[in-house]
């Protein structure tokens, strides 16, 4: 896993830079399986206090978010009950699956955070969810448009596309 080194760049906070990905993806169409295989994450921290914590912190966050757009579905039977409620049946991304990172540490001065630091947190979950999906369209020339991008959705959207269908 590569990991980047924090870069100074000084903002008014009218300027602040919050969230950037660019990502790739490998689709295999004859099976709809998808692999990320590099992301790259910037963020403005204001000041990185610890930068091994907040590199760990993003790449938690791509983790999560590689989570929902691939993996995490909660299933119901006809009656309204949870059917995977446990991790064997519940799926969510491992060492695995995680592609390759790189990040990049985006330092501003934040007056109003402790010591000028800011978020660095849950809030990068949200850009890899659709980094991944317009990879996967760049990627394929389909659009998804339910998650998780399991193999068989991904799979039979090609074949609606293939057939003239769109979705």
């Amino acid at each position: 896993m590569k990991t980047g080194k924090p870069v100074k760049m000084n903002y008014n906070r009218e300027q602040v830079f919050q969230y950037g990905r660019a990502r790739q993806v490998t689709v295999d169409e004859e099976t709809g399986q998808i692999t990320v295989d590099r992301i790259t994450d910037a963020h403005d921290c204001g000041l990185a206090i610890n930068v091994t914590s907040v590199e760990g912190q993003m790449e938690g966050s791509i983790s999560m978010g590689l989570g929902e757009a691939l993996f995490e579905e909660v299933k119901f039977d006809n009656k309204g009950h949870v059917i995977n409620a446990d991790l064997a049946e519940y799926k969510i991304p491992t060492m695995l699956d995680m592609p390759q990172i790189k990040t990049i540490i985006v330092e501003s001065n934040e007056p109003n955070g402790p010591f000028g630091a800011k978020e660095v947190g849950e809030g990068a979950i949200m850009p890899t969810i659709p980094a991944i999906l317009n990879a996967v369209y760049d990627a394929i020339g389909v659009r998804i448009h339910e998650l998780p991008m399991t193999p068989e959705r991904v799979y039979l959207a090609i074949q609606e596309v293939k057939k003239g269908k769109t979705g």
